[in-house]
């Protein structure tokens, strides 16, 4: 049977989540993660989607984005070009034939706000979560060099569309309270942030306590159910966290 296909809500931002086939470390070799890099600046520039913020680890690549406010959504598109073409390139290159990634891509509704930033903050702690570096910035294949500013030639990040749903308006504050709420974090060993949360690469739908059940009113849910989320975390305007997962299986931490 064909694949169902995806309903994009018009303006949401999505946490994005793609493994490499079999787990396999694909991206081990950085001229890979660079070509990644490349086809996803060139999908920005062809595609009506918005990046807010992206990561490309050894075997898995982690997104967050939107497909904007005005039009319909494109990003089964992009993602079907950047993925395509990367399975295509590393193929080629390497002069072998078979599945590059695993299944179909997950994507997560993720709340505007201090959610959103939650999610943010997640994304760009992974390489340091996994022990492979001690800070964001001595990944390159992120974007922490585009948050605060030191990279700006060929930037994928849509900075304007970022500090709308972070409900901020000023550049130079948001990579001010980026840098210090991410030293914080990084100081506190026991944050939530430097802990995996499974929900996010699961779930339905992140946010307020309330919020994932008025996504689940428009959807088919029957095999979901919410769930609570991590402790809160005040620094980011975050209370209480909700999430849309499966009846069983789906967990906090």
């Amino acid at each position: 049977m064909p694949r169902r296909r995806r309903e994009w809500v018009r303006g949401a931002c999505y946490h994005i989540t793609h493994r490499c086939h079999n787990r396999e470390f694909r991206f081990r070799f950085e001229k890979y993660r660079r070509m990644y890099r490349q086809y996803l600046f060139e999908a920005t520039q062809r595609y009506h989607v918005r990046i807010l913020t992206w990561m490309v680890t050894s075997n898995h690549i982690h997104l967050l984005l939107t497909g904007g406010e005005r039009g319909r959504p494109a990003i089964s598109e992009a993602l079907q070009y950047v993925h395509g073409e990367t399975a295509e390139h590393y193929n080629l290159t390497r002069n072998c034939e078979g599945s590059f990634w695993s299944n179909r891509f997950h994507a997560t509704r993720i709340q505007d706000g201090g959610h959103l930033g939650r999610c943010l903050f997640y994304i760009d702690l992974n390489m340091v979560r996994a022990g492979v570096v001690s800070h964001p910035s001595e990944w390159a294949y992120g974007s922490w060099a585009e948050l605060v500013g030191a990279r700006r030639r060929y930037r994928i990040i849509d900075l304007d569309t970022l500090l709308n749903r972070l409900r901020m308006t000023d550049a130079d504050r948001f990579a001010l309270w980026y840098r210090r709420t991410l030293d914080d974090i990084l100081c506190q060993r026991e944050s939530a942030l430097l802990r995996r949360q499974a929900f996010y690469s699961s779930a339905i739908a992140v946010g307020d306590e309330d919020w994932p059940s008025t996504v689940a009113s428009r959807l088919d849910t029957k095999r979901y159910k919410i769930h609570p989320g991590p402790e809160p975390i005040p620094a980011l305007g975050i209370l209480k966290t909700s999430f849309l997962g499966r009846e069983t299986g789906s967990k906090g931490t």
